[in-house]
């Protein structure tokens, strides 16, 4: 029963990425461990091996520790901001440019709180397109990254490519 248990508790904490359900999940495979290390223990023991559970409590023991390191560190890293790896941000780029209308993207910011993904970028577009299609373009850059990052914030400023292009210019001739 309690092997159900656990096995249903890492399912939920992958889909759900919840700590609390995490450390619940440690202290039931820390019992189911102990259990089971106490009957090898005790065959080993009528075979005269009688360090043997000595052995198996110093083994559960590092695993315990090893494991709530593990989780106070994840604790500490939700509750700090952070951005958000390379490969997610390659692939935001990469969302924006696969809309049709996106010429390019710049200013991405990103962060991490908790479970939450904070998205912020500029979608560069043709500067002669209508302002209700820039909304439309954006709102499918949007639409699309949050089906790939659920539950992700997205925000999305348009400029024009022409801007962008002169802002360049003159970082360029300010260096």
């Amino acid at each position: 029963m309690t092997f159900g248990l656990v096995l249903f508790q890492r399912y939920v904490v992958r889909k759900t990425g919840s700590q609390a359900i995490a450390a619940d999940s440690l202290h039931y495979q820390s019992d189911l461990l102990m259990n089971a290390a106490i009957m090898v223990a005790l065959g080993l023991s009528w075979w005269g091996l009688g360090q043997a559970d000595a052995i198996f409590a110093i083994g559960i023991g590092l695993y315990i520790l090893f494991s709530a390191f593990k989780m106070v560190h994840d604790a500490v890293q939700t509750l700090l901001d952070r951005k958000l790896p390379d490969e997610e941000l390659e692939q935001i780029h990469a969302i924006c440019l696969s809309v049709a209308g996106v010429i390019g993207m710049h200013q991405l910011r990103t962060r991490m709180s908790g479970p939450v993904r904070f998205i912020q970028l500029h979608l560069e577009l043709d500067d002669n397109i209508s302002l209700l299609e820039a909304h439309q373009i954006s709102d499918r850059v949007e639409d699309k990254l949050r089906e790939h990052f659920v539950g992700a914030d997205v925000l999305i400023h348009q400029d024009p490519h022409s801007v962008v292009l002169e802002a360049e210019q003159q970082q360029k001739s300010l260096q």
